[in-house]
């Protein structure tokens, strides 16, 4: 079973926010409203998919990202949820409205 680890810092520094396994149908507000900026995947699982919201209902009418992972990886980071791309591990697909970092208030985990 895989970890997810927010962190208030971009690069996945500063404090944790919260961590939660990668248990498929989650859907959640995170236990601190706006300060969540970054993540780390401890064996996420491959097809794990990942939303984070600035909408607290999950809205697509607001800044949204959605990472999928690829590949499952002892660990990787993150950095910030304002940045669409792709490599080995990952794809994070960034829907821009006003920015997200430091704004997300609903988190889903399929």
């Amino acid at each position: 079973m895989g970890i997810i680890v927010f962190y208030e810092g971009n690069n996945g520094t500063q404090n944790i926010v919260q961590t939660v396994e990668d248990t498929p149908g989650q859907n959640f507000k995170p236990v601190k409203n706006d300060e969540i900026r970054s993540m780390k995947l401890y064996g996420v699982r491959q097809g794990c998919e990942i939303t984070v919201y600035d909408s607290p209902d999950g809205s697509t009418s607001d800044d949204f990202t959605i990472v999928n992972v690829k590949r499952v990886s002892p660990e990787y980071t993150v950095d910030t949820f304002e940045r669409s791309y792709e490599d080995e591990y990952v794809v994070v697909s960034f829907i821009r409205n006003n920015g997200l970092d430091g704004k997300i208030s609903r988190i889903k985990v399929n």
